[in-house]
């Protein structure tokens, strides 16, 4: 078992690393544009790693004409996965869009035509110097890094952050890893447990970095030039690439110049090198071998007559001569098995990468193309579900093409085969009791785990061998659109909560209406048959909640619980957990397994637990607050956890309604770059604080704001960003009396522990001296700024603008952000 098991690890690892070359998604899968392309690369021995630190870093241009233009093997790898930066999108903050960044960068990389690696280091906010950074990383970022370089092999390493010394702490990081990484790589003595692994130590020869501008020196990328396959330019097939960046608001930024500035591939030291060293051509990858030369020669003259004949649409011809050069390939592969000397296991693995670029050129000439389709995209440990297996190819080229097999993991087995219309084969796939989700110890690596199970069909053309596979995936349609969804090992029974969080005043005594929590429940079960599942929720020594309760289920779907909680009448400050739990016969589940909401097709599994939060908080009775909010905006709903009352303001509310009945007005981050009526409704929103409200602004981007000039009095935003990174940095009440430090809750330095990543960002840089500053605040090493926290009398009312990070820190529920917070919109109450 335990070698069966290594066995399908290895398989799926090769598979989801190495098995082919990348095909850009937004073309049409099988196209003669992608058989041309798959031959191509196969010619080409050269390969090429771009090193970047985040998701939408990179150089969408030079990548394209790279992978499309040159046709060189080339993978990007991005040291983080863009978790600690903002989303345009939708709620996710954190690991969660750490996903939604994952898979845009994999689209992106699909349409640039590249392989996608990532290491373990985390992203986690903007970081001003790369040596806070490098603290952050540790070891972590270059073993990482290394252990990539000794997977992927490239000849040649960009090093897209190479000399930078301002900026992102994590881009000037990323260039100083980079070469480190490359010469550790080639060292036998660096990181020894990845050698006793099987890896091999392997130093590119090549190191380069990019430089712009119209005088650049080095190789100017040619990016603008007309692909003769595509028919477009490869910057603008990488521009289209670049698009999937959406939650980083990307597309405002394509336009920009710096953008379309000429690109320049230039060594660190200034020397010049030679660019042919970016497309060696198959023959010439090897000399000193000379089997492998000949055996390389002969499949490239192969490879060209398969391309001419492609060109003609001869798919018979093509794929013949296809299969020959497998033949040249494997010929050489043999001569060397088992090696005899200690540069052939090099060899060998080159050869068998050129092999795997056959196979899959073979299956693009073949149009062979494996649809398999589960019934399902949840599957249960001990249950069957069934997956249905298409096979399609071209009539005209022959060749033998077996029955498609499922490859499993270990235990998992083909309870019953059906053959169905055409050549399509139905299996039954029976799942053991105990099944667990098989994992690599790299899987990190990768953008998302090997899937689960594959379809694999063996074909033979003029005697050449070779597998194709894909994966078993699911589909949902809805009435709009049709998604494709991995297929998942999933609990039988998840619990979702609703809500999640709780506030609960600690000292003052609770209404008896607001006495009671209550929390909802979906019970969503997985199974195909009848089952009868127990749900309960946990809670505290000393709290009250509602009995378990009994569920029936006659197959998969969902069923909503409720229960009633109820607190001590005094509580302590502090966190306290609500578990929820599902029982099914002896297995108990205490996972929530929910869809993302701005991408549907991937599950967020976390501990189905609502938390609660207590803390000394006073709120003036009868507090009515309208929220202009852009996207996504979680402050509204962690201001009704304390009972405001907040009204969403519309554009019709923001431009018709009285505005008088408010007592503050909040306007959301980035709202007046996001909301066109907003710039439109500014005026109202400044007479409204003039005769007596509280206009409360929070943070917003200098571009729009040097544009508009939205504030009652001339305030800059800093450009470049004033902003303070440590979460923990030092806060210098510059007016402790001030009704905003006082009313209705006392601030102290307490208010500012436990805060999230940052403290806060786009803080005035220069202000009239009609407003007043309340905090002073700085970054380690760096003089204080006072632009964070900004208060103004106009007219009977009052204008305060902040760039405290309120958006991370009270979905966090952090008790003093809450109480701040709270002041801030109670100032027409103070008075």
């Amino acid at each position: 078992m335990k070698n069966g098991f290594q066995r399908y690890l290895a398989t799926r690892i090769v598979l989801a690393v190495l098995a082919c070359v990348p095909a850009a998604a937004p073309l049409v899968a099988q196209s003669l544009p992608e058989a041309l392309e798959a031959i191509d690369h196969v010619r080409v021995a050269t390969r090429i790693l771009y090193v970047t630190a985040h998701p939408d870093d990179e150089s969408s241009s030079v990548l394209t004409y790279l992978a499309r233009g040159l046709h060189a093997d080339v993978a990007l790898l991005s040291i983080t996965r863009g978790e600690g930066g903002q989303n345009a999108l939708g709620p996710e903050q954190g690991p969660q869009l750490g996903i939604l960044r994952t898979e845009e960068l994999l689209a992106a990389t699909r349409a640039y035509g590249v392989r996608l690696y990532f290491t373990r280091a985390p992203d986690f906010g903007y970081s001003k110097t790369p040596g806070g950074t490098l603290k952050v990383w540790g070891d972590t970022a270059l073993e990482d890094m290394v252990r990539v370089i000794r997977t992927f092999r490239p000849h040649v390493v960009i090093n897209h952050w190479g000399g930078v010394r301002t900026g992102h702490g994590h881009h000037q990081a990323a260039g100083i890893l980079t070469p480190k990484a490359v010469a550790a790589a080639g060292d036998p003595k660096a990181f020894p447990a990845q050698l006793a692994e099987g890896l091999d130590a392997w130093e590119p020869t090549l190191l380069l970095q990019l430089s712009r501008g119209d005088a650049v020196a080095g190789y100017r990328v040619p990016s603008d030039e007309i692909s003769p396959i595509w028919g477009k330019s490869y910057a603008e097939i990488g521009r289209e690439g670049f698009l999937n960046h959406r939650t980083q608001g990307i597309a405002a930024f394509l336009g920009s110049p710096f953008l379309r500035r000429p690109i320049a591939l230039v060594r660190p030291d200034g020397t010049s090198f030679d660019p042919a060293f970016l497309a060696r051509r198959l023959p010439e990858s090897v000399p000193n071998h000379p089997y492998h030369r000949g055996a390389s020669e002969a499949a490239d003259r192969s490879l060209s007559t398969a391309r001419e004949a492609a060109l003609r649409l001869d798919w018979a011809a093509s794929a013949k001569a296809l299969a020959a050069a497998g033949h040249k390939i494997d010929e050489a592969i043999k001569l060397h098995d088992p090696p005899s000397d200690c540069a052939e296991p090099r060899l060998r693995w080159d050869l068998e990468r050129v092999r795997e670029g056959i196979d899959a050129a073979l299956a693009m000439a073949g149009a062979l193309h494996i649809e398999a389709q589960a019934d399902r995209s949840e599957v249960v440990a001990g249950e069957s579900f069934s997956v249905h297996v298409e096979v399609r190819r071209r009539a005209d080229v022959p060749g033998e093409f077996g029955k498609p097999s499922l490859v499993m993991p270990p235990g998992w087995s083909v309870a019953k085969e059906e053959p169905e219309a055409g050549a399509a084969v139905r299996f039954t796939v029976a799942i053991p009791k105990d099944a667990q989700t098989p994992r690599s110890p790299h899987d990190w690596m990768l953008p998302w785990p090997a899937p689960l199970v594959q379809a694999r069909v063996h074909a033979v053309v003029e005697a050449y061998a070779f597998d194709v596979t894909a994966p078993v995936t699911a589909q949902r349609a809805t009435s709009t659109r049709l998604d494709t969804l991995p297929l998942t090992l999933a609990p039988a029974v998840t619990l979702a909560l609703e809500p999640r969080q709780f506030v609960l005043p600690e000292k003052r005594p609770l209404r008896s209406s607001a006495k009671r929590l209550e929390v909802l429940a979906r019970v969503h079960y997985y199974g195909a048959g009848a089952a009868k599942v127990t749900v309960g929720l946990d809670a505290p020594p000393g709290w009250e909640t509602s009995p378990p309760q009994a569920l029936e289920f006659t197959g998969a779907g969902d069923q909503l619980v409720r229960f009633a909680v109820t607190p001590p009448a005094k509580i302590a400050a502090g966190n306290y957990a609500l578990p929820a739990w599902a029982s099914r016969d002896a297995e108990k589940f205490r996972t929530s397994l929910e869809p993302l909401p701005t991408l549907p097709t991937r599950l967020w599994s976390e501990p189905a637990v609502a938390t609660v939060h207590a803390f000394d908080v006073a709120v003036p009775e009868g507090l009515r607050v309208g929220y202009v909010a852009a996207e996504n905006d979680l402050i509204p709903e962690a201001l009704r956890r304390l009972g405001i009352d907040v009204e969403l303001l519309d554009p019709v509310a923001l431009a018709f309604s009285d505005l008088r009945r408010f007592d503050a007005i909040a306007i959301g981050i980035r709202a007046y770059e996001l909301r066109d009526d907003l710039a439109r409704a500014n005026q109202r929103l400044l007479n409204y604080a003039a005769a007596g409200g509280t206009l409360v602004v929070q943070y917003q981007r200098e571009n729009v704001w040097s544009a508009l000039k939205p504030a009652p009095y001339p305030a800059k935003i800093g450009s470049p960003t004033v902003r303070i990174t440590d979460q923990n940095s030092p806060v210098r009440f510059l007016a402790p009396e001030h009704p905003v430090l006082n009313f209705p809750n006392k601030i102290s330095q307490e208010d500012f522990k436990r805060w999230q990543q940052e403290r806060g960002l786009y803080f005035w840089s220069q202000f009239d001296p009609r407003y007043q500053p309340l905090l002073a605040l700085r970054d380690p090493g760096e003089e204080e700024t006072t632009g964070g926290l900004v208060y103004a009398r106009t007219g009977k009312g009052v204008y305060i603008y902040t760039g405290l990070a309120f958006f991370r820190q009270l979905p966090e529920g952090v008790p003093g952000a809450y109480r701040l917070f709270v002041n801030l919109l109670s100032q027409s109450k103070a008075r």
